[in-house]
Order: structure tokens, then sequence, then C-alpha cells
């Protein structure tokens, strides 16, 4: 089964609300900066922007990736972890 990326899941909000990448953070930002969550705090997102990335991410999940949606609640913890966006106050 293949299943997606970290990247793939950044992407999701990264493109939408900064117009970049991980990809491109990775190549602009020093490394002691993107190997830690750091960098998320310089592309925040507002709750209702990181709610909608939530459901698109599940539904990537679901839909490209086949996996269920009882798999993905299991499992969402994990890419809650890494993926989520800095929600700003």
């Amino acid at each position: 089964m293949k299943l997606p990326t970290q990247s793939e899941l950044l992407n999701l909000w990264l493109q939408k609300y900064h117009n970049t990448t991980a990809e491109e953070i990775a190549s602009t930002y020093p490394e002691e900066i993107t190997k830690s969550s750091d960098w998320f705090k310089l592309f925040p997102c507002t709750q209702e922007q990181s709610d909608e990335w939530k459901k698109e991410a599940k539904q990537l999940l679901n839909k490209k990736y086949k996996i269920s949606k009882k798999m993905i609640e299991s499992g969402w913890w994990s890419i809650e972890l890494n993926c989520t966006p800095y929600i700003i106050e």
C-alpha cells in the first residue's frame, strides 16, 4: 500500500494559504529551522484554515490512498502532530 509523504500533506496548506511548498521552504531556510517545527510559525493559519486542511487531508487519504475512515481516525494523532499548521489566535 502506497502512503502519502509528509510533504504531500504539508503542501495541502502551504500551497493553498502561502503559495509555497515544503521543498521550497527546505531549500530557502537554514537547516536548523527546517529540521525542527519552528518553521511552522513562519507560515501560520487560522483555525478555520486548519480545520479545512484537516478535512482535505482526510479526503486525500480516503480517496487517493484508499485508507478507510476508521484507519484514518485511529492514526490521525500522528499526522496531526507532524503536519498540522501553526494556528494564529
